[in-house]
């Protein structure tokens, strides 16, 4: 092996140890630094301000074909297999409905807006593809992603600049949520709203109990090595592997939740870090029609949301848990949830594992739509 590769592995595997070890570094200073700038955007810049400061040329290194290859797969598989279809029912079917409309709006106003961009700049024909990936995470969160950049090949540097605007976008986002949630009750008294929210006395995890890591780890790398060794198309690969994990972690009652969680953010901090050997800051640019673009994507975003959670007549507080959900994911929509009421944290851990579930499929349809226009 080259020491062009064992430089790549050796950076991509010390990076997402120390981010990882970070993150759990309960101070402080630097958890507020790692509010404005999370693990996951620092895993990916660490490698590409390495490779910039000692002058590397890692982006054609073997390592971006085995992340491909064979860590996308098992992340997808875990993460997929993660989600317990049978907490569901502890959320309640209105609340799902505003969840599903939050994301076919955020899937479908990009397709809206790049109509009416395209026609004044064609500076979108370039950009579009950067999109892409944010519609992943704003509601599958950092797997699907990384699924959609692949799909459509984004550049690493455009790739910079959407993350870098996604994560300005959710804190700003997040803030607003917090001071709209805790005004609740007086919004419900406003609208006329005197549905309750109905509370489970069953807990979250209760159905996510490990009763077997080691089996359901066994059968999770079986499996996907299985789908990898039949060579289909990366695409193909993510549909089946998406498909058998949900199936798999809800048929066998023994299976871990919480292990496949961990294995699957594990992945994708790895995944980060090789994609960071790839970035090149010379490229590096933040163009003004793409921070409109997604800052009017997401004021209507917000708009829809508040008129269906008006319609619905449910309470006040499910949009901007519903919204969080699918735009911060499970790590911030318990803690936004708090906020209003902590018996509706078990609820909007649901919601964001849904949306980890569904954002990748959400994403070939903004893909499908907008290609349709070019």
């Amino acid at each position: 092996m080259s020491e062009s590769n064992l430089l790549g592995i050796f950076i991509a595997l010390s990076v997402s140890i120390f981010v990882m070890l970070i993150a759990k570094y309960e101070n402080k200073i630097v958890q507020k630094i790692l509010h404005w700038l999370p693990a996951i955007l620092l895993t990916f810049l660490i490698p590409g301000v390495i490779s910039f400061v000692f002058d590397l040329s890692l982006e054609n290194i073997v390592l971006h074909d085995w992340s491909k290859a064979y860590i996308y797969p098992i992340t997808i598989f875990c993460i997929m297999s993660s989600m317990s279809l049978a907490q569901l029912k502890i959320v309640g079917l209105k609340p799902l409905i505003l969840f599903f409309i939050g994301s076919f709006t955020i899937a479908v106003i990009p397709a809206l807006l790049f109509m009416l961009y395209y026609l004044g700049n064609e500076q979108m024909a370039d950009l579009w593809k950067g999109i892409i990936p944010i519609v992943g995470s704003w509601i599958g969160g950092s797997s699907s992603m990384l699924v959609l950049k692949e799909y459509v090949a984004v550049r690493e540097d455009l790739f910079l600049s959407v993350l870098l605007l996604d994560n300005m976008i959710q804190n700003i986002v997040m803030i607003f949520l917090f001071q709209i949630i805790r005004r609740t009750d007086e919004y419900n008294q406003k609208f006329n709203i005197s549905q309750p929210i109905s509370f489970s006395e069953k807990e979250q995890n209760q159905n996510r109990i490990q009763k077997n890591p080691y089996l359901s780890v066994l059968i999770a790398v079986g499996l996907t090595a299985l789908v990898v060794a039949m060579e289909f198309s990366f695409i193909t690969n993510v549909i089946i592997l998406s498909i058998t994990g949900l199936v798999v972690g809800n048929v066998f009652r023994f299976w871990s939740f919480d292990i496949n969680l961990k294995i699957g953010s594990v992945g994708i901090i790895l995944i980060m870090s090789i994609l960071g050997l790839k970035l090149k800051f010379n490229d590096f640019e933040l163009p003004m029609i793409l921070i409109l673009f997604m800052i009017n994507w997401m004021i209507i975003n917000i708009a829809v949301m508040a008129f269906f959670n008006y319609k619905l007549k449910i309470s006040m507080a499910w949009g901007p848990i519903a919204m969080m959900a699918n735009i911060g994911g499970i790590s911030t929509s318990p803690a936004l949830a708090s906020a209003y009421d902590q018996r509706l944290m078990p609820h909007a851990v649901v919601l964001a594992i849904v949306s980890m579930a569904t954002g990748t499929f959400w994403g070939f349809l903004t893909t499908l739509l907008i290609e349709s226009q070019l």
